[in-house]
């Protein structure tokens, strides 16, 4: 009897270890359809949705909204790429673009919003650019409306907004596709000039204000292989003196404000390589050039080659 009682618990036993098995298997296969080989990443937002923008504020989100304030024309072209221009109520007086954006409700500009205007409309966010007076900050947020402020200071800032705007606005599936496309075509820019000789350029914003490190444009100029000559100065946005430019003796010079013109007529800027080689470029504002050079939005990588090309034509001719 008691070797009968041995064999039944060895089989009771090894009965057990094989169920055990069996279902960890099981349990391991689902769980590799999940996260393995296989796994489709949902493209869902899921709410509640927990944000940090890029001053540091934590943003609660407990449903994609639905009326959407845009104080920066950067944003504002993000939110039409990504197919959510019918739920933009308020804009900047300097979003122009897409043509459909200029028949959306002004609020101010991206420095000056209409505080009033904006509560009037009642969004459920406000999507702003670089900073915003505390006092806005704290009037909207004692009417509950969000705010998520951008401050995008390269291409792969950039894509980090377009993503979370696509998160927060539940259309993940589209802002991944808006990023791939931007990617592939940076890749092809950069690509063309991986063997170029790197040139000396001067950004002219107007009275020789320039972009300096951790400036938008800096980067840019980076990414396609141009040496800055502001790149050293002490401040993103440095004003740089007329006897500066001519010591650094750049091999491009590119206005956006001044025309090419009055910049020739400026006493001893005929020393510098530039002048000689007529190859002072003007992008001035109120052309569809200068906007799309200077905004972080999705027409960036067209802004990185328009720069390309006016600094490196001789890569781009047929």
């Amino acid at each position: 009897m008691k070797g009968l009682k041995k064999v039944l618990i060895l089989i009771m036993v090894v009965l057990m270890v094989f169920t055990w098995t069996a279902c960890s298997n099981s349990d391991g296969k689902d769980n590799t359809s999940n996260n393995g080989d296989n796994n489709i990443e949902s493209t869902e937002t899921v709410y509640p949705l927990t944000v940090v923008d890029d001053l540091g504020n934590e943003v609660i989100f407990e449903k994609a909204p639905e009326k959407i304030v845009s104080i920066s024309p950067s944003n504002t072209e993000i939110l039409f790429a990504l197919g959510l221009g019918d739920k933009v109520i308020g804009r900047d007086n300097y979003s122009n673009y897409p043509e459909e954006a200029q028949d959306i409700e002004v609020v101010g500009d991206y420095d000056g919003p209409n505080t009033e205007a904006i509560i009037d409309l009642d969004p459920n966010v406000v999507f702003a650019f670089r900073s915003i007076p505390e006092d806005i900050k704290q009037l909207l947020e004692a009417s509950e409306i969000k705010l998520v402020v951008f401050n995008s200071s390269s291409i792969d800032d950039v894509f980090k907004s377009i993503e979370t705007i696509g998160q927060i606005t539940n259309v993940k599936e589209k802002s991944d596709e808006v990023i791939d496309n931007m990617k592939n075509e940076r890749e092809e820019i950069i690509t063309k000039l991986k063997d170029v000789k790197s040139k000396k350029v001067f950004i002219d914003l107007g009275d020789f204000y320039s972009v300096g490190p951790d400036s938008f444009i800096d980067s840019m100029l980076q990414e396609i292989n141009a040496s800055n000559i502001a790149s050293d100065a002490d401040t993103p946005y440095p004003q740089l003196s007329l006897e500066k430019v001519i010591e650094a003796n750049p091999d491009i010079y590119i206005s956006t404000f001044t025309s090419a013109e009055d910049i020739k007529k400026l006493e001893g800027i005929q020393a510098i390589d530039a002048f000689k080689n007529d190859d002072i470029v003007e992008i001035t504002s109120g052309t569809p050039e200068n906007d799309i050079i200077q905004r972080p939005g999705p027409r960036v990588i067209d802004g990185l080659e328009i720069y390309a090309k006016a600094i490196y034509p001789e890569v781009f001719e047929e």
